[in-house]
Order: C-alpha cells, then structure tokens, then sequence
C-alpha cells in the first residue's frame, strides 16, 4: 500500500489554511491552535516548506508564515516530494532525470519491471496535475483528470 507520513499530512493542513487566507501571514502557533497539529513538528515541516519556496517566512512580532506561490502552481507530486523525497511505485522506478536508479537484484530478470515503470509514470503525471487549488476546493480551478495513454 502506498501511504504518505503524517508530515506531509502536516504539510497539506498548513498549506491549505494559508491558500484559504492568502495574502496574510499566520504564525506557526496560531496554525498549530487551528489545525490541532503539535507545534514542534509543523514548525519543521513549516522550515522544510519554506526551505523548497512553498512558503515564505517573515519574523517578528507581524511575521509569519504565507504561501510563497499561487495555490495553483503548487503541485501535489512537488510537496510530496519536498516532504518524503522523490514518489517512487517501485524500487527500479526511474529518479526526476529519467535514469534508472538500478538497486534491485531482481531487476534483470522482473517480469513486472516495464509495467511498474509505465504505472509510476502515470502515478507522476496525476500527481503533477493535481494542484493545492484543487485539493483546498479554490472555486476558480477547473478540476480534472488528464488523459491517460494506453500501451
């Protein structure tokens, strides 16, 4: 089963209350009061978001946190991969440069191996497509699911 840590539902909690309040900043305490999410723990998912561009960070007594870009150029594969590190189906599954990352022991010999590259290429581009607009529910996003080749 593919599963997801809880930091990365940390992370999508965050980003949604700042995509529902864009344009203002809030405090890692007060999103942690709102989210019910321990605040040591969404201040270091909040530190990695701001890390990758996600989100911007300003200190002081007005600072806080607001998302760095629109909802709708924050892709779902790109907070995945800034929370878990690259999405991989499979082992074998080609890295972000298309080159095969070769440590399976099986590999020579997988009956699965070409089909398991076809699915982690098709679960990349849907999460790609699927945006954090789309996930908060922004009205102004045309949701939809891209079209998807058959071999």
């Amino acid at each position: 089963m593919l599963a997801l840590t809880k930091k990365t539902d940390y992370a999508l909690i965050a980003l949604s209350h700042l995509t529902r309040h864009a344009g203002t900043r809030v405090s890692a305490r007060e999103l942690a009061r709102l989210s019910h999410v321990p605040l040591p723990i969404l201040t270091n998912v909040l530190k990695t978001l701001a890390h990758a561009g996600l989100v911007s960070s300003e200190r002081g007594a007005s600072g806080g946190y607001s998302l760095a870009r629109s909802a709708s150029s924050i892709s779902l594969h790109e907070l995945i991969a800034v929370i878990e590190g690259p999405v991989h189906f499979v082992q074998c599954a080609p890295d972000e440069n298309g080159t095969n990352r070769g440590n399976c022991d099986l590999e020579p010999c997988c009956a699965i191996r070409h089909p398991a590259h076809r699915v982690h290429g098709r679960l990349k581009e849907f999460l790609e497509s699927v945006t954090l607009a789309e996930l908060v529910g922004d009205p102004t996003v045309t949701v939809g699911v891209p079209a998807v080749a058959t071999r």
